[in-house]
């Protein structure tokens, strides 16, 4: 987000950006915390501002109501779908009908809509009633994910993953696809993040050869990671049925921009741009079998990696850096502006 509002203020708007401070990941009252103290600070802005632009979440219901009573123009970014926001926060699962329908009212209310996926265009518009929806895609900070630059050096060749390790980013389909038959003799993996499942600690924590998991990585040292490696993994498994309407998640973004190929589950969205663009390879969710013939693949043909490597930077530094998404996000904000 940061990006984009930085790449609306070399095209001259203005932008004030109230977003959360403090772990992501904290107890209840730490979390309700957050949510008080970024709705004090919108409230307290909402009057200055020409336009309220959301990154949709059932906590922003007070500002958008609020936006509503004052007459202010309000955009939605849809980042997926009612049901994902109960993933990454199981513990509001409970409410999740009347926090998703306080969503949907957030829709109906917007004047416009922006949405990561086609997909999911058409599902927004279907909730919220109206067509006022757009596409604008997920991006690279091309300026600091680029192919250039130095590449991390270890023993042994490796792929790597990295984010949060939790279930549904594929973290024991990629555990199982290490100690498979088909998994590359002499390739490590590498699983870079912060434990986000505590059910999963023990096998990372007792993780032995070829796989090493590194905890959090900081973003300025990831670029030179990702250079250094075989390919990187998206392996992601969808046990909530959130998938339907297409996920893009930025680190299938950042890790093409670095030039290297991927490997992602075969899910709308990054399926369609790895086959559509040749940068990698697909293949079935939850399928660890599958997942080592790749990484086996790629490991025993650089020249094709690096094809592929090649023609997934190409494409993100023409199609997906933030700057041209926010030039599209500047187009959308015209139009709400343009209709008063």
């Amino acid at each position: 987000m940061l990006e984009i509002c930085e790449g609306l203020e070399r095209r001259g708007y203005p932008v004030a950006l109230r977003a959360e401070r403090g772990a992501s990941r904290s107890g209840l009252f730490g979390q309700l915390g957050r949510y008080a103290r970024i709705t004090v600070a919108g409230l307290a802005g909402l009057p200055r501002a020409d336009i309220v632009y959301f990154r949709s979440h059932f906590a922003a219901f007070p500002i958008a109501l609020a936006a509503r009573i004052l007459g202010k123009p309000t955009i939605q970014e849809i980042n997926g779908v009612y049901a994902e926001a109960f993933v990454t926060h199981p513990r509001f699962r409970r409410l999740k009908r009347i926090l998703s329908a306080l969503q949907r009212l957030q829709y109906r209310w917007a004047s416009a809509l922006i949405a990561v996926t086609p997909q999911l265009v058409t599902w927004g518009s279907a909730e919220a009633g109206h067509v006022r929806a757009f596409h604008v895609g997920n991006g690279a900070n091309t300026r600091l994910f680029t192919p250039e630059g130095p590449q991390t050096r270890r023993t042994r060749p490796y792929v790597l993953f990295f984010g949060g390790m939790t279930r549904w980013h594929g973290v024991e389909v990629m555990l199982q696809a290490a100690r498979s038959p088909g998994w590359p003799d002499g390739t490590d993996l590498l699983l870079a993040g912060p434990i986000v499942d505590e059910s999963l600690r023990a096998a990372l924590e007792g993780a032995q050869a070829p796989v090493t998991w590194l905890d959090r990585v900081a973003q300025k040292d990831l670029p030179a990671l990702i250079r250094g490696a075989v390919a990187a993994l998206v392996p992601s498994v969808d046990p909530s049925g959130i998938t339907a309407h297409g996920i893009t998640p930025l680190k299938l973004f950042e890790m093409l921009a670095c030039g290297r190929p991927v490997v992602v589950s075969d899910f709308k969205g990054m399926a369609d741009i790895v086959r559509g663009s040749g940068c990698g390879l697909v293949v079935p969710s939850g399928d660890p079998e599958a997942l080592a013939r790749a990484v086996a693949d790629l490991s025993a043909d650089p020249s094709k990696a690096k094809t592929m490597g090649e023609a997934g930077a190409r494409l993100i530094a023409a199609e997906h850096s933030w700057d041209v998404r926010a030039a599209e996000t500047a187009a959308v904000i015209e139009d709400v502006l343009a209709r008063g």
